[in-house]
């Protein structure tokens, strides 16, 4: 059998500019020093929650739009029985309208997570488009 070369024309590249927007913004919680890292798509929306020295990645929700006002989520990595983030993007889903992937690797108590929604509702208000 013979094989027959193809012949391919030449595309040049075009390489564009990133559609993603990062934000990074930090507060105070129980004297300690949390950092938020926003990245805007054009979706969706991911944010990560850290403490400043203890950048982890242990917990990720995805929380998805649809077209009644209840949103959908599932837990992807971290505690499967808790849906403390789970619950906190669904709120901020509702709120932006889009698509949510939340990474909230801060303690997960009554005191500190109040808070963190918090900040990030205000950051939100403060900065509409960085989400």
């Amino acid at each position: 059998m013979e094989k027959k070369a193809i012949e391919t024309e030449k595309i040049p590249l075009t390489f564009k500019p990133s559609q993603f927007k990062l934000h990074t913004f930090h507060s105070e919680v129980a004297d300690r020093r949390i950092v938020y890292q926003v990245i805007k798509m054009l979706t969706s929306t991911f944010i990560c929650v850290n403490y400043e020295n203890e950048l982890t990645f242990s917990d990720l929700s995805l929380v998805l739009t649809n077209n009644s006002n209840k949103p959908i989520s599932t837990q992807l990595i971290g505690n499967f029985s808790e849906d403390s983030t789970k619950n906190m993007g669904m709120r901020l889903c509702k709120k932006l309208k889009k698509n949510i992937y939340l990474s909230c690797n801060v303690n997960n108590d009554r005191f500190t997570l109040p808070l963190v929604e918090k900040q990030l509702v205000m950051e939100m208000n403060k900065c509409p488009d960085k989400f």
